[in-house]
């Protein structure tokens, strides 16, 4: 009995060390990596490939992301659209990685909702470090 508790024992001691650098590597949930929000991003404004569109139809938002530091970062940039009623979408979200420096190209493609209201929208591409916004820009869209 003494003998199978040491053996389970020094297994979980061995699965422990081997695990502790996976958990130590910045963002993989424990440990390791920064706790502080600041960073620096330039957005541009975005452009838009119409300004006016009815329900239903795509529309394709282009903009620049850069982040002006000069060490590594990453930041998650989030594209929304409010609608003329001020009922906000979330287009698209993701975690990119820059360089120091690095300009990132961003483009998506959303359809309209059709049962969007019509009148002036405002489509916008956002820059956070965790929860800061660091940088957003918007543009108009027409919806008729």
């Amino acid at each position: 009995m003494r003998n199978s508790l040491t053996k389970i024992t020094l297994a979980l001691v061995c699965l422990a060390l081997v695990s502790l650098p996976l958990f130590a590597q910045k963002g993989k949930g424990g440990g390791g990596g920064s706790t502080s929000s600041s960073g620096c991003a330039i957005v541009t404004t975005p452009s838009l490939s119409t300004t006016t569109a009815a329900p239903g139809i795509n529309v394709g938002v282009y903009g620049r992301v850069t982040n002006c530091s000069g060490g590594r970062a990453r930041y998650t940039v989030t594209i929304s659209a409010v609608s003329p009623c001020g009922e906000e979408t979330i287009i698209a979200s993701s975690l990119i990685t820059f360089n120091g420096g690095e300009s990132k190209l961003i483009s998506i493609s959303y359809p309209i909702a059709p049962d969007t209201c019509r009148g002036v929208s405002t489509v916008s591409i956002s820059a956070y470090s965790g929860s800061t916004l660091l940088s957003s820009q918007s543009a108009l869209l027409t919806v008729q």
